[in-house]
């Protein structure tokens, strides 16, 4: 069947430039912006890098995800998704509200997100098939990692201690008891 040789082929050649750490991505992640130069290649975005240096700094310093949100949505931040567009993006994010704001689940994937200490992390998502294009969610131990590919915007130390942190926060919601 020649779609899928067809398919097969592209696969082959994304496996393989993600295998050498290459960005084939259609947009870069918060916090970075495509080279120029080289399309496959990541860039610290100053102004982003500095939003995503200031989510690590609160956590560390006791804040809780929820209240990260309600400081960065106080401030004007803009979200990653608002933010693209105010550069010019055409990026759509297919789960946005009308009026997008930050979330806790756009902060906690800022915080595991091992990119930011310099890995290109991909494959973290992938396609069913060439027939079935819905997204499927891919186990960690099969994503594409390759270490040191693109300036750090986050200290390692800084993220391991996060991670720390993560797995200890244990304050999901529970069911408190009622007095009545």
């Amino acid at each position: 069947n020649f779609c899928y040789q067809t398919s097969k082929k592209i696969r082959q050649v994304f496996d393989y430039k993600r295998r050498n750490g290459e960005f084939i991505g259609g947009f870069a992640a918060y916090g970075y912006m495509k080279d120029p130069k080289d399309k496959n290649a990541l860039v610290v975005d100053e102004e982003a890098a500095e939003v995503v240096k200031n989510i690590y700094t609160w956590l560390l310093d006791g804040m809780s995800k929820n209240a990260i949100v309600r400081q960065l949505n106080d401030y004007g931040v803009l979200c990653p998704s608002e933010y693209k567009k105010s550069k010019g993006l055409n990026y759509q994010n297919p789960h946005a509200d009308a009026k997008p704001l930050w979330s806790a689940k756009t902060v906690s994937d800022i915080l595991k997100n091992r990119l930011y200490v310099g890995d290109m992390v991909q494959g973290r998502q992938r396609v069913k098939s060439y027939k079935v294009h819905t997204q499927e969610q891919v186990p960690e131990n099969e994503w594409y990692i390759v270490e040191n590919t693109h300036e750090p915007i986050i200290e390692r130390p800084v993220f391991e201690k996060v991670q720390e942190l993560l797995k200890r926060d244990t304050r999901t919601k529970k069911k408190k008891k009622t007095l009545y």
